[in-house]
């Protein structure tokens, strides 16, 4: 008991000297979050669930499509994932995985992932126009997309 005690006045006495206090107060202080504000993307059909075992690249591109407006049969040959920033795009599809084929609507703050290969046509029959975010997982050098020829 009496050596608990000793070590008691010992510290008291270093932190009174300050010998231990000026090395906690030198700690940096760590960044607290302020200011900022975060929401999770909504998936329309899921989460992105293409595999990629290979080096990507990310890129992408805004597109806007006027009322009335489409993007014409296409398909991505690398994974994509679409978020809309305004309006509801349209997406009418070939074939696909469970819950892909045929249209699908896309409204403002919901997200989208076209499956690779597959042939589509993203089209705008409102009155406003649709604008999204388009992003390509993709290795360098490749044809990202292929347009619909005559023969497609």
């Amino acid at each position: 008991m009496r050596a608990t005690g000793i070590a008691a006045v010992v510290t008291a006495g270093m932190a009174v000297l300050g010998l231990v206090g000026p090395a906690a107060a030198q700690a940096p202080a760590v960044p607290q979050p302020k200011g900022v504000k975060s929401s999770n993307l909504i998936t329309s059909l899921g989460a992105f669930r293409q595999p990629v075992n290979i080096p990507v690249v990310l890129t992408g591109q805004t597109v806007e499509i006027e009322p009335g407006g489409q993007t014409g049969r296409q398909r991505h040959n690398v994974p994509t994932y679409i978020y809309v920033l305004e309006g509801t795009l349209v997406t009418n599809s070939e074939g696909g995985r469970v819950g892909v084929g045929g249209a699908q609507y896309h409204a403002a703050g919901q997200a989208y992932s076209d499956p690779v290969g597959l042939w589509h046509n993203h089209s705008n029959p409102g009155q406003t126009p649709v604008k999204y975010l388009l992003l390509f997982m993709s290795t360098p050098g490749g044809e990202i997309t292929q347009k619909a020829g005559t023969d497609d």
